[in-house]
């Protein structure tokens, strides 16, 4: 899928996806990354989930509404994918907040979202003002779908 494309698997690579439909993107999720003994944790918001069963899948949560944090450790995750969730999130800048604090330095956000469910200008906003930097949308990626990548830039606001 030309989509991990934007991923570079590294050893021991540790992910998060949060998600409000657990489909076949997490699980080709977990087969990009089994190749190079990484790991995800998903975080399950409130929707429809398939059951995800894959031997890199460390942790799997359930969260009772889209008020509700996901949960993790600061400076875990080396990309986090954001799936259907941010437009949906009662505190869309807290929920991008919590999730800078969980990565590591230099580590990319990834934000998967129906076309036209929410600005992507906003988007943008939303993410300078948690201090991702570099935010890039791309149109074409995911049929009927945008995704903008962002980074949490080493030494750049709450980066340190």
């Amino acid at each position: 899928m030309i989509f991990f494309d934007l991923l570079r698997p590294s050893p021991q690579m540790k992910m998060m996806m949060a998600t409000s439909h657990a489909d076949d993107l997490a699980y080709q999720l977990c087969e990009h990354l089994k190749g190079c003994n990484g790991s995800v944790d998903l975080s399950c918001y409130p929707g429809i989930h398939q059951n995800v069963e894959h031997e890199v899948l460390s942790k799997s949560e359930l969260l009772k509404d889209f008020s509700s944090p996901p949960r993790g450790i600061s400076r875990d995750y080396e990309a986090v994918i954001v799936h259907d969730v941010l437009y949906l999130h009662e505190l869309p800048l807290k929920f991008l907040q919590l999730i800078y604090r969980l990565m590591e330095n230099s580590a990319e956000i990834i934000i998967v979202q129906k076309q036209g469910v929410m600005e992507t200008s906003r988007v943008e906003a939303l993410l300078e003002q948690s201090e991702f930097r570099v935010p890039n949308m791309i149109s074409d990626l995911l049929e009927g779908y945008d995704v903008i990548v962002a980074k949490k830039m080493h030494m750049w606001g709450n980066g340190l």
